[in-house]
């Protein structure tokens, strides 16, 4: 457990965590939901139908409040020059995952399910705690009726919002 100890990683750490945990409500939230819609039975027409419903803006919120207890239960006591230089580490594996997943659309063709898919895939759990981030932005950009990929890039930027829990280096 050292390891912990240095500032450079402690970002990196906690997102990489909250995102498996991201992962992990996301996964529990669907099967629950998908539960609860089947109990309920078919419909008039004899049919079950399956949706969101508020699923996304539930998992949403929970993400955010997971984010930022993280950001005070973890990263509080770093200076924000060493809050920096993590964020940016966690900055760069997001932008290299999106990288790889572009890449990986544009020379397959569509998300199939080849080895290097699935290796892109289970290493973006890394990036999904800060997903809530691209989520709030789609909404805000589907509500307006814009369809854009913009909303994707304030993801990438989203740990230097930890910044704010960084304290003034010492005065030397």
């Amino acid at each position: 457990m050292e390891f912990w100890k240095k500032p450079i990683l402690r970002v990196p750490l906690v997102l990489g965590a909250l995102g498996v945990i991201n992962r992990l409500l996301t996964l529990a939230g669907s099967m629950i939901w998908v539960s609860i819609q089947r109990a309920r039975g078919p419909g008039p027409d004899g049919s079950i139908v399956i949706g969101t419903g508020y699923l996304g803006e539930i998992l949403t919120v929970a993400g955010a409040l997971l984010f930022w207890w993280a950001g005070w239960r973890f990263v509080r006591g770093l200076t924000r020059r060493e809050i920096f230089w993590s964020a940016s580490i966690m900055v760069l594996v997001n932008a290299a995952l999106l990288a790889a997943e572009q890449i990986s659309l544009h020379v397959f063709g569509s998300y199939g399910w080849t080895v290097y898919n699935r290796t892109v895939y289970h290493l973006s759990a890394l990036a999904d705690g800060t997903s809530w981030v691209s989520q709030l932005f789609f909404r805000l950009f589907l509500a307006a009726g814009l369809t854009s990929s913009l909303w994707v890039v304030p993801d990438i930027f989203a740990p230097y919002l930890y910044l704010v829990f960084g304290k003034k280096a010492a005065s030397q």
